[in-house]
């Protein structure tokens, strides 16, 4: 299995973001993988906002509560002794992942997924599914499991 030197995790705060945070954790050994987070204000909302569906105030409450899901991320990593650095982007977050993971050149991309029917995916297309032909490195789709549920 190669070595990832430099990880990039899209982390949202969604519990599948969390769950890929946590499946990432074995991979990121302390002080051994450049560890990069990024979250990403989606581009409808600054599109819908110069289109007056909503207001600039809403786009900038959004994008400050995505700079907190961030914070929370990086400070998970820290708490577990992991030096991450963490990045916020505005756009489509396909786009965005794979721009990111170019401009610093990693090895592992790593994205969560949430499982839905086939016209929900159909509608709103899958982020895992679109950095599969935009990537230039490994990708991997993180998804909750049996074993990942509180028990009972």
């Amino acid at each position: 299995m190669q070595n990832f030197e430099r990880i990039l995790l899209a982390y949202d705060g969604s519990e599948q973001g969390r769950v890929a945070l946590r499946r990432t954790l074995p991979l990121l050994g302390a002080g051994e993988v450049e560890v990069h987070l990024l979250a990403v204000v989606p581009l409808t909302g600054a599109v819908a906002a110069a289109e007056g569906f909503y207001t600039e105030s809403m786009y900038e409450a959004e994008r400050e509560r995505i700079e907190k899901i961030l914070a929370e991320g990086v400070s998970l990593l820290e708490q577990r002794g992991i030096d991450a650095q963490g990045h916020l982007r505005a756009g489509e977050p396909a786009h965005q992942i794979a721009k990111l993971a170019e401009e610093l050149r990693v090895n592992l991309v790593v994205v969560g997924h949430q499982r839905r029917g086939v016209l929900a995916r159909w509608w709103q297309g899958s982020v895992g599914a679109s950095l599969l032909d935009r990537l230039d490195c490994s990708l991997l789709v993180a998804q909750a499991c049996e074993a990942d549920q509180p028990s009972s």
